[in-house]
This record gives C-alpha cells, sequence and structure tokens, in this order.
C-alpha cells in the first residue's frame, strides 16, 4: 500500500484589521465621552442649589472665599481683564464660579463690574444640594 501524503492546508492568517477597527472606535468614544475642559480650582467650593440642571462648562472664571480669581488655571485680576472678556464673550454666556464662602457683596460687586464693562449674560455656576 502506497500513502500519498495529504497535502496541508496553509492556515489563514488571522486579520489584525478587526482588532484595529475595535481600538479605533475605543478612541474616539473615549475622546468624545472625556472632557476637554480645564480643571476646575481645587480651593473653590461651588455654591449649592436645589435645581436638577447642572453645568461643567469649560471657561469659568472662579473666585476663591478670599477673592483671589483664577481664568483658564492662571490667578487674573478682575479689574485688568473686564475689557478682553467683554470682547471675548459679546453677547455669549459668561461663566463664574465662586466659593460659597465669598462674601455676598464682593460677588455682587464683582458681577456689577463685569456688566459696566459690557458683559450682559453672565451665569453664576452652582452646585445641586445633595438631598
Amino acid at each position: 500500500m502506497i500513502r500519498i501524503p495529504s497535502p496541508h492546508k496553509p492556515r489563514k492568517q488571522e486579520s489584525t484589521i478587526a482588532l484595529i477597527n475595535v481600538v479605533f472606535l475605543m478612541l474616539i468614544f473615549f475622546l468624545i465621552a472625556g472632557t476637554l475642559a480645564p480643571p476646575r480650582d481645587p480651593e473653590v467650593s461651588f455654591i449649592t442649589t436645589t435645581r436638577e440642571e447642572n453645568a461643567a462648562p469649560p471657561d469659568m472664571l472662579f473666585i476663591a472665599g478670599d477673592g483671589r480669581a483664577t481664568w483658564r488655571g492662571e490667578p487674573v485680576e478682575i479689574d485688568s481683564e473686564l475689557a478682553g472678556w467683554a470682547e471675548e464673550h459679546q453677547g455669549a454666556a459668561f461663566r463664574i464660579a465662586a466659593d460659597r464662602d465669598l462674601p455676598a457683596t464682593e460677588l455682587v460687586d464683582i458681577v456689577g463690574a463685569l456688566r459696566t464693562a459690557g458683559l450682559t449674560n453672565i451665569v453664576l455656576v452652582t452646585e445641586h444640594a445633595a438631598e
């Protein structure tokens, strides 16, 4: 009896295209789902409210309890920045995140100065109170 060896079928290589597609889709998902906003100032504790609507805007003026202000992570003097902010946010919302320990009279004075500079759409960012 003569044995004839059966031809070996070459093993089909596994395609890495499917793996690349999955990794690419995950990358796109995390880019869209992640926040691209600068981090909030850790020294500012938000004022709390009882409304359900929360906001996490990218550009906010953070005001600490002692009156120090930061914009995009950098310390600023509010009076020297008023004209630039008024021009940059003309008609758009200008957001302020004030520390709950900031005296209300100081906050009212700051908002008044912003309005005088030409900012008409000022939004005070608060945090929803836990029940």
